[in-house]
């Protein structure tokens, strides 16, 4: 079932907590909602859930309007199901009870309502666990069961509130696999609520990220990682490289930009003098020692500099580089081996990695998160 909401604004007294929002999610599409704490994401889910209105804007779900100003279909009239980030599974309840219980309040009747449990309980792969309590369950169980009781009376709509934020990280990744492999079955579009990076690019086919109650920039994930427009989806969306500069220079979507004396060449349009911001992320930047200088090209920007801190991760070395030339800029960079401290390094940057942000900054500055 398609979701469009147009217009959307939302305050909690003199706060503006949704602002102007306008989105599609498509028929079995699997949106996330993610951003940082007081975006507006779960608001925004409780309105489509039905459990807050709107001052402005509509939203519709399929041909039927859902709310507008003044008016809002109630939540046992929506047909969603929803998924909880503390499972809410009734102590007193056994498995089969818990699912079952939305089919009882639509008075299915008993035939149907065994045959239905079974069915989602074989979709969540916990078959012949219908006498469990919840207390016998594992987390990663308790959320399987959170999930077949939402979709068990067959919502047009799958609503999630952070649902895995309260396993471990272990279980947290590998329901992520489950989970998709749950919801692709159902074939329900799903809004999915979270502040995980990791999740909303590894789960999601489309990602809303929002930011003090806007979206901020929408699209696959793959897009919004490697082509952020804003220095918030920039940072937000994995570790990058802030370099705020000058444009000198811009011939055919590549523009020429002085920061702090370092010359980097980034994608993007923009006004001869105009100042910028350019993200370049720590996975793009090749690494070279004192010894193997490479060489500068049109496509390519090198940066000297030396190391200032170092940092192992496993599978790979972190560092800070103080670019010369610059008292407090550095860069941080990724690199499988490992360097000694005060090395002297050349960082090495494709332009098609580098790339020109929306927005100025009114000082020269470098932050890397």
């Amino acid at each position: 079932m398609q979701i469009r909401a147009e217009g959307l604004n939302k305050w909690f007294g003199d706060k503006h907590v949704l602002k102007g929002l306008d989105f599609v999610v498509e028929d079995r599409q699997f949106v996330a909602l993610l951003g940082p704490s007081g975006c507006g994401k779960t608001t925004l889910l409780n309105i489509l859930a039905g459990f807050l209105d709107v001052e402005e804007g509509t939203v519709a779900v399929g041909e039927d309007v859902w709310c507008r100003p003044g008016y809002g279909l109630s939540p046992e009239k929506r047909n969603v199901g929803m998924v909880f980030q503390d499972f809410a599974l009734w102590p007193h309840m056994n498995v089969f009870d818990n699912i079952a219980f939305g089919l009882k309040l639509r008075k299915v009747n008993k035939g149907d309502i065994g045959r239905r449990v079974k069915e989602v309980l074989e979709t969540v792969r916990m078959s012949g666990q219908e006498e469990k309590f919840p207390h016998q369950l594992s987390g990663g169980q308790k959320q399987r069961i959170a999930i077949a009781r939402a979709l068990a009376p067959r919502p047009s709509v799958l609503l999630m509130d952070e649902p895995l934020s309260s396993l471990d990280a272990k279980l947290r990744e590998q329901m992520r696999w489950d989970m998709l492999d749950i919801i692709r079955a159902a074939g329900i579009t799903t809004v999915y609520v979270t502040h995980d990076q990791s999740e909303a690019l590894s789960m999601a086919d489309t990602i809303l990220l929002m930011n003090e109650g806007r979206i901020e920039q929408a699209g696959q994930p793959v897009e919004l990682y490697h082509r952020p427009r804003t220095p918030f989806a920039a940072t937000f969306l994995g570790a990058s490289n802030l370099m705020d500069g000058i444009i000198e220079a811009s011939e055919n979507g590549v523009a020429r930009v002085d920061c702090h004396g370092h010359i980097v060449r980034a994608i993007g349009v923009g006004a001869v003098g105009q100042r910028t911001q350019v993200s370049i992320r720590p996975t793009d930047i090749t690494v070279y020692g004192e010894s193997n200088h490479p060489n500068i090209t049109r496509q390519l920007s090198v940066l000297e500099g030396t190391i200032a801190q170092k940092a192992f991760h496993g599978v790979h070395w972190r560092y800070r580089v103080k670019l010369v030339g610059t008292p407090n800029v550095q860069l941080e960079v990724w690199h499988e081996a490992e360097l000694p401290h005060n090395g002297r390094v050349f960082l090495a940057v494709s332009a098609q990695n580098c790339l020109l942000l929306d927005g100025s900054s009114d000082t020269l500055e470098l932050s890397a998160r």
